[in-house]
């Protein structure tokens, strides 16, 4: 743990709130790119929490100290000589801030939402596979490729498969192989010694040593370049790594788990990913299905999302969403999976007012953010193909044809819209006269703002 003495400029006014100060503090480590798990202030023998991430990876702890107060910013990145220095500084600067700091009516505590523990949410039949698969995974001691589009929870599944293991005890330490340049990477896999290099100012244990007894999880490991792999193979392989500008062989026991969102297998056919290596990861896999092919499971993932974002901002009570948003995002593609529909329901929360419920007109707004930037071209081309949405593909549970035929009408619209540009050229395209195309959609956006209505008032 490194400490700091303080200095006279502060990183948050002193008349802040404990709230304030430690949210004044996270952001000053996040404008330097340095991503904060929690923030914990012991202060007249109380102690306060902010925290603002569960992912599981390494933790490197920085600590300020002014008289009886103590802060400690736990980080997930990594941090070189000079920005540690500056982050000890910062935050003991916050230290001598708080003494001054008053306290919340409430502590500024993220309450955890669920359990600790890992989980992948979801009872369509593809999830049901997945938990299979990490459960023969977690019984098993052999090298695991999850496989996965970016944003489907990779490093869920990964975790889920170390706390099921007999290696639970242990750390579970992830690295993201396209999060770092090629020239820090080694060092952060394998350690390095004193004077291996220009700022080796000590010798530094890497992740493999970290995770000695436990397992180390190589997310984007299609990104690691080809001379790396053939070291990474031989240390899977014998499990002993070599520091950096070391001369001795360092033992570790270490369970690797990968993940890749790109095909490796063509990857080796291309000449970008060592074959040796990929048949030594692919002992067993863990494929994750897109969440575009498990739609079943999205409203489930809205419920628990909604309940972490209740409780980001200890409201009393959690936020609601009408039954036309969630099938709006139930039928949407997800390009981004999970990733995306947290980012859609994190936005969706911040702007609901107080009491009233995420509509559906918000989250057709929020989804048209993405769909205006898909790379569609604009064209009046009548003679231009339109791609239609998915949602003009599915019949919902229950969904009259009359409904569906309003839906479908207001979704190609939308998309004819999007596609030409304007509702003119819209128009054009669909061959109908503009002014009862604008009466046509406007009656068919109120009809479903009614429905939706009428089913709240039913409730």
């Amino acid at each position: 743990m490194n400490t700091a003495t303080a200095r006279k400029s502060d990183a948050s006014p002193a008349s802040a709130s404990i709230t304030e100060g430690l949210a004044n503090l996270a952001e000053a480590f996040q404008s330097r790119k340095v991503k904060v798990a929690r923030i914990t202030l012991k202060k007249d023998g109380q102690t306060y929490e902010h925290k603002l991430s569960d992912q599981p990876g390494i933790h490197r702890d920085i600590e300020g100290q002014f008289t009886d107060i103590e802060i400690v910013v736990s980080c997930l990145s990594p941090l070189n000589p000079e920005l540690n220095a500056e982050l000890q500084a910062i935050t003991t600067t916050a230290a001598t801030a708080a003494e001054h700091w008053t306290a919340p009516l409430t502590r500024p505590t993220l309450v955890e939402p669920h359990s600790t523990s890992p989980k992948m949410i979801g009872e369509s039949p593809a999830m049901s596979e997945l938990h299979a698969a990490i459960r023969r995974a977690a019984r098993s001691v052999h090298v695991t490729l999850i496989i996965g589009e970016s944003g489907t929870g990779k490093t869920t599944a990964a975790s889920m498969i170390h706390e099921q293991s007999s290696r639970a005890g242990k750390p579970f330490v992830d690295i993201n192989c396209a999060a770092f340049p090629e020239t820090l990477i080694e060092s952060e896999l394998f350690g390095y010694e004193k004077g291996a290099f220009t700022g080796a100012n000590a010798t530094k244990k890497g992740l493999f040593e970290a995770a000695d007894g436990g397992t180390l999880f190589l997310d984007e490991i299609g990104e690691m370049k080809l001379e790396l792999q053939a070291k990474l193979l031989k240390a899977i392989e014998q499990q002993k790594i070599r520091r950096v500008g070391g001369t001795k062989d360092v033992q570790c026991d270490v369970r690797i788990i990968a993940a890749s969102s790109r095909n490796l297998q063509d990857m080796v056919t291309e000449g970008k990913f060592r074959e040796d290596l990929f048949y030594r990861l692919a002992v067993l896999e863990v494929p994750i299905a897109p969440l575009r092919d498990r739609r079943e499971d999205i409203p489930g993932l809205i419920k628990d999302r909604l309940t972490y974002e209740q409780h980001l901002v200890s409201l009393p009570s959690p936020f609601t969403i009408e039954d036309e948003a969630v099938m709006e995002l139930s039928l949407y593609e997800w390009p981004g999976n999970i990733r995306q529909l947290h980012n859609v329901l994190s936005r969706l929360a911040s702007r609901v007012e107080d009491d009233q419920p995420i509509t559906a007109t918000a989250a057709r707004a929020e989804l048209a953010r993405f769909k205006s930037s898909s790379g569609i071209p604009v064209t009046s081309d009548p003679n231009t193909g339109i791609v239609l949405p998915a949602e003009c593909r599915f019949l919902l549970p229950g969904e009259s044809m009359r409904d569906f035929t309003r839906r479908t009408k207001r979704h190609l619209i939308d998309a004819v819209k999007a596609s030409t540009g304007n509702m003119t050229h819209a128009a054009k395209r669909l061959k109908y006269d503009r002014s009862e195309l604008y009466v046509l959609y406007a009656s068919l956006t109120k009809e479903t703002d009614a429905d939706t209505q009428e089913s709240a008032i039913a409730a």
